[in-house]
């Protein structure tokens, strides 16, 4: 009798095929940002100052960070003024600016003496970011310009009289290029006052991030720019992200898909920046957070061989040679949904846009028949149960590891 050739072939019920990866609903960043929230909640419903004080001083100058890479001296800050920050939020959703002003004033108001107090300063001022922030995403009118105007000056006020450098604080220089839209010519301090910031804490992605924000068209620069500043800020951080700097200064400046900035980027110096991202920080966090970035938000139709199908395709190395588990948190950030959503209902979110894309990746071994599962030791190619059925791996599994690449470095110049 000839043996089945085809998995429908296969006597009995031979199971789906299917990805099968771990999901981290509560991975360790999370719950490290969570703790750190509730304790700067717990600090503040104390009215313990001077302790809360210290906390964000100490993470500050020592550069703490979450597994993530989010500063501890922010998340601290955030917790401590929550409570003040969900009644101002409230207020903006009601469309009373006096109301969320008052919120954040009778915080301001309970510290004595937070004027004086650089780490309290910049809390507050934290919290004014926040709810400018909001203001910024209403309808657009007067009023919410103004109100959004109000607390971007009030923040101000909180850090004008502390000089970010003096105080060994990357927080103060966070929020200095936060506010720069106040300056009548941001385009000429936006240089100096991220190179501050970096200098300050250069192992912080979010602080890369912001300059290529800050860099594009429509807030102070253009995408020649963008770029230039990329190569020498890659060069500044080399000691700790290699090529990385370039990837992370280019990083949300393309996630909004822009043809410019695909007309500028150099797509192999960032593609070589991921790698060197991974090769220094290789935990979980980083992989799914470059995963749903070049499988998700830079995901659709790309010319092939285009920068933007360059970077996207980077999704395949990252999957085989560094996912392991998934982050549903961090897919479902990748592409912002419209409307609110409960926690719950992003947690499924984003583990279904992981597992979509996966599958995808992996169709053709899917269509096959096989499952692909997921291990510490790497990705393990599953047959069905007909031993008939066994297939050769597909060779679009090889990808190139960093250390099989024998190009030349990439000159940043």
């Amino acid at each position: 009798m000839p043996l089945p050739s085809r998995p429908e072939d296969c006597p009995g019920s031979a199971p789906q095929p299917r990805i099968l990866i771990p999901v981290r609903d509560a991975p360790p960043d999370a719950v490290q940002r969570d703790r750190l929230r509730t304790q700067g909640r717990y600090l503040a419903r104390q009215e313990a100052w001077e302790v809360l004080a210290r906390g964000l001083r100490e993470a500050d100058t020592a550069r703490d960070a979450a597994p993530g890479g989010t500063p501890v001296a922010r998340l601290l800050a955030e917790g401590a003024c929550s409570d003040a920050m969900g009644s101002a939020l409230a207020a903006v959703r009601r469309d009373d600016p006096t109301a969320a002003r008052a919120s954040l004033f009778a915080l301001r108001d309970a510290i004595d003496g937070a004027e004086r107090a650089p780490w309290l300063a910049a809390m507050l001022a934290q919290a004014h970011l926040g709810v400018a922030k909001a203001w910024a995403t209403r309808s657009g009118g007067l009023l919410h310009r103004d109100a959004r105007a109000q607390h971007l000056e009030a923040a101000q006020r909180l850090i004008a009289p502390f000089d970010p450098l003096e105080h060994d604080s990357p927080l103060l220089a966070a929020l200095r290029c936060a506010l720069l839209d106040l300056d009548p010519h941001p385009e000429h301090r936006v240089y100096d006052d991220y190179e501050d910031l970096i200098d300050l804490d250069p192992a912080c992605p979010d602080h890369l991030r912001a300059l290529g924000r800050d860099l594009i068209p429509q807030r102070f620069g253009d995408w020649e720019r963008l770029d230039r500043e990329a190569r020498r800020t890659a060069g500044h951080t080399a000691d700790i992200w290699g090529l990385g700097g370039y990837a992370w200064v280019w990083f949300d400046a393309l996630a909004g898909a822009a043809p410019g900035g695909f007309a500028n980027v150099d797509a192999e110096l960032f593609a070589e920046g991921l790698h060197d991202i991974l090769h220094r920080r290789p935990d979980q966090h980083m992989a799914n957070l470059l995963a749903a970035y070049c499988g998700l938000t830079l995901s659709g139709a790309a010319v092939p061989g285009s920068a933007r199908a360059r970077i996207a395709g980077c999704f395949g190395w990252i999957a085989q040679d560094h996912l392991r588990e998934v982050h549903p948190e961090l897919w479902a950030d990748a592409r912002p949904v419209r409307g609110s959503t409960d926690g719950g209902e992003r947690l499924r979110l984003g583990e279904a846009r992981a597992l979509s894309a996966l599958a995808e990746h992996f169709a053709h071994q899917l269509a096959r028949g096989r499952q692909v599962r997921f291990t510490e030791a790497g990705i393990v190619l599953t047959p069905s149960p007909c031993a008939a059925c066994t297939l050769a791996p597909c060779s679009a599994l090889a990808y190139p590891r960093r250390d099989q690449r024998d190009e030349d470095a990439p000159c940043l110049t």
